[in-house]
């Protein structure tokens, strides 16, 4: 069901996720430019992590392909309709998926965890959430799996 406003309210959330995104990232892309390591509030891990050969895809440090995600989500946010909602589920599917593999990989093969990883890795998930309730919510009825007003989905079965 359309819910007057609801668009709105869920593209302001994901513009406040991605700009809070766009800093955790921007923090770990400068910090790596300039050949430090992250200052780790929280435990020990961050070096190990920025360190590894993880930390790279194709050559591309993985903080750079998180400012990418999280300025996507904001293009996403500041377009209205059904681009902005199909922009936003795309960068998001794609985003949370790739953040949920570096997640596995800090935990299971690196063993070390970085907190401003994790942080990334939550917004990712808050982002793809946004994403996916303003899809549900806001898309025209029979749309998005959603049956018209009144009336019940199509049945295969007729």
């Amino acid at each position: 069901m359309k819910r007057p406003g609801a668009e709105n309210a869920l593209r302001a959330g994901m513009a406040l996720a991605a700009v809070s995104g766009l800093a955790v990232a921007g923090y770990l892309t400068a910090v790596r430019a300039a050949g430090h390591s992250p200052t780790c509030v929280v435990g020990s891990g961050c070096a190990t992590v920025q360190e590894s050969v993880y930390a790279e895809l194709l050559g591309v440090p993985v903080a750079v392909l998180g400012l990418l995600t999280y300025l996507g989500f904001l293009a996403a946010a500041l377009i209205p309709g059904q681009a902005g909602r199909g922009l936003g589920l795309f960068v998001g599917i794609a985003g949370a998926g790739f953040s949920s593999w570096l997640t596995w990989t800090e935990l299971f093969i690196i063993d070390a965890i970085c907190p401003w990883c994790l942080v990334s890795a939550v917004l990712m998930l808050v982002a793809l959430a946004l994403a996916v309730a303003r899809v549900v919510v806001t898309s025209p009825p029979g749309r998005a799996g959603v049956p018209p007003a009144g009336g019940t989905a199509r049945s295969a079965h007729r």
